[in-house]
């Protein structure tokens, strides 16, 4: 009777089924939660917290960094049992009684313990509703109320019209919060950063990215693109066949420094991917349009060389957009001020000797909320940053176009005429 079941149709007539991506990555119902979960004790949880290495960890100087095999977006090393458990379809204490039996037997009781503390985190979400029950549309930190951002949530404040613009827009047919250009590249996965882009059209396909990923599309709405976190979280509680609103509220609210916990750590949209795709076999999945460009250049195009894109057949700004940030740093420095301005005007009150945040809570108390190493001092620059790995720092890159090796080609002839014409002795 209210027609939900009912498919868009396109101008031909023809029904879209805009659910076809969910169908192929998911079984659904309790058969789906047991398959899923008998999968993951049998294949991912001894891997949910090893740890391994690969070339893309080398840093700088060459030095090697283990990463968590959870991270990784291009291998099923995550449960992907959140769909069951927030549809009831798997219960957390089913889960927890099995992954318990399986780590009294495995060989990694470690990635055990990992997996079970933040299934607890579900618990600790829902308490956290319970107890403000206004955290999926207010700050927790109410001095985060008065954060400046390029994309603010209600622009009543300073422009009524577009207040009301944005809410008819809010609540439309496509549920899209602002016509906001930046807004809508990262929601369609077209930011011009292949790691977010990827992540962003799987998400829009199957209804689903791994936890890690959440964490780098989520930060770079909000730390580089200085965007209310509300937008994010609204787009993901559209999109997302888990979206679960203690959760997203939890979890958005700390991300968006307005939260009962700040994050000491800020992905990079193309370092992070030194842990979750290091061969960029995942960007290669979700952007075929970039399958054909090496390693060194598929988390960073524009920085490859012409040559390259065209033979790679990557045409920047017509098979892959551009980048809609060009300067990061910038970003990152406008996203800090924004914190630090409010924090010494309108949040100078809630600022404790050293340097953490008060939080009110219902009851009239006050709790200590701990608060970003930089936030704390009220830095100019940022002080939590992901350093890039060997493989994309751009001094130890290869060069690969004609003319970058025939010029190594010609030094290095050079040194070695020059090392034959040495005199022996």
């Amino acid at each position: 009777a209210l027609g939900l079941a009912d498919m868009p149709v396109n101008r031909e007539g023809r029904a879209i089924n805009w659910a076809a991506g969910f169908h192929s990555a998911w079984v659904f119902g309790e058969e789906g939660a047991a398959i899923a979960l008998d999968e993951f004790l049998e294949t991912a949880l001894e891997r949910f917290d090893a740890r391994s290495l690969n070339s893309a960890h080398e840093g700088a100087s060459g030095e090697q960094h283990p990463t968590a095999e959870r991270f990784r977006a291009d291998k099923k090393a995550t449960a992907r049992l959140s769909p069951y458990l927030h549809f009831g379809e798997l219960s957390p204490r089913e889960v927890y009684h099995r992954v318990t039996e399986r780590q009294i037997r495995g060989r990694n009781k470690r990635s055990a313990n990992t997996f079970l503390r933040r299934l607890a985190w579900r618990d600790l979400a829902y308490w956290a509703l319970w107890r403000f029950p206004h955290a999926p549309l207010r700050s927790l930190r109410p001095q985060y109320e008065f954060q400046r951002w390029d994309l603010g949530w209600d622009p009543s404040r300073d422009n009524p019209k577009a207040a009301l613009q944005v809410k008819k827009q809010r609540w439309g047919p496509a549920m899209r919060a602002s016509e906001c250009p930046r807004l809508r590249a990262w929601q369609r996965g077209e930011t011009g950063f292949p790691l977010v882009d990827a992540a962003m059209r799987e998400m829009w396909v199957t209804g689903y990215m791994t936890n890690y990923m959440r964490h780098v599309t989520a930060g770079f709405l909000i730390e580089y693109l200085n965007i209310d976190w509300r937008h994010g979280q609204l787009w993901y509680h559209d999109t997302l066949v888990d979206a679960d609103v203690p959760i997203q509220a939890m979890m958005w609210q700390n991300g968006g420094h307005s939260g009962m916990d700040q994050w000491n750590f800020v992905m990079h949209p193309v370092f992070a991917a030194k842990s979750c795709d290091p061969d960029g076999d995942y960007v290669r999945q979700w952007l075929p349009a970039l399958k054909g460009l090496p390693r060194e250049f598929i988390h960073c195009p524009w920085e490859a060389p012409a040559t390259l894109l065209a033979a790679a057949g990557v045409a920047l700004g017509r098979n892959y957009p551009k980048r809609i940030v060009t300067n990061l740093e910038a970003a990152r420095r406008n996203s800090l001020a924004s914190v630090v301005e409010m924090r010494l005007k309108e949040g100078a009150q809630y600022v404790l000797p050293d340097g953490n945040e008060a939080l009110p809570l219902p009851d009239g108390r006050i709790a200590r909320s701990i608060t970003r190493v930089d936030f704390k001092v009220n830095a100019k620059e940022p002080m939590t940053k992901q350093s890039a790995a060997r493989a994309w720092d751009i001094r130890h890159r290869p060069r690969k176009d004609f003319m970058s090796s025939a010029m190594d080609e010609c030094t290095g002839m050079a040194e070695r005429t020059k090392s034959s014409a040495r005199p022996m002795g």
